[in-house]
């Protein structure tokens, strides 16, 4: 993405509703009807109109991840996170300071090993099991049967196939 400069900030709002203006203007300043921007964004048809619409009607919608990212899109332009000092500095001295220090978030991070074992799977097994109908239970091994067979079908084929890929 491109640096932002000063001279391209088209619009400063904190708020919904400013939001919506800026976009609406934006629209007006491109001279195009509403539909065209959907298109350009990739949204269905009058999603634009209906975020936009400021009435209280049950066919109004507000901006949801996707839906703001199309108006962006189809508008050409983009949301930039600005630090307002002076306005947030009553907010931040009411605020409390955090007591340990954050650590930052693995999103890789593998399942710990003690969350799920072999033993427990096993047990909440047993549990699941008892907690069936006989109805539930008889349809639960029938399926489990079919699966079983169509694993063992399926390994018999691939060494089959092997055994035929190794004599040729």
């Amino acid at each position: 993405m491109s640096e932002l400069h000063p001279d391209q900030i088209y619009r400063i709002f904190d708020d919904y509703e400013g939001l919506q203006d800026g976009l609406a203007d934006r629209v007006e300043d491109l001279n195009v009807p509403l539909t065209e921007v959907d298109a350009a964004g990739g949204m269905t048809r009058g999603n634009m109109q209906k975020g936009l619409s400021k009435s209280d009607g049950s066919w109004t919608r507000e901006f949801g991840w996707k839906t703001l990212k199309g108006a962006l899109k189809g508008t050409g332009l983009v949301l930039a996170l600005i630090v307002d000092d002076e306005r947030f500095a009553p907010i931040k001295a009411a605020m409390q300071q955090r007591k340990l220090r954050s650590r930052p978030s693995i999103a890789g991070s593998k399942r710990p090993a003690w969350l799920f074992t072999k033993k427990k799977a096993r047990e909440m097994g047993k549990k699941r099991m008892l907690s069936m109908s006989p109805a539930q239970l008889i349809r639960h091994q029938r399926k489990a049967g079919k699966a079983s067979a169509a694993a063992r079908r399926r390994r018999q084929r691939e060494t089959a196939l092997e055994q035929m890929g190794t004599a040729a």
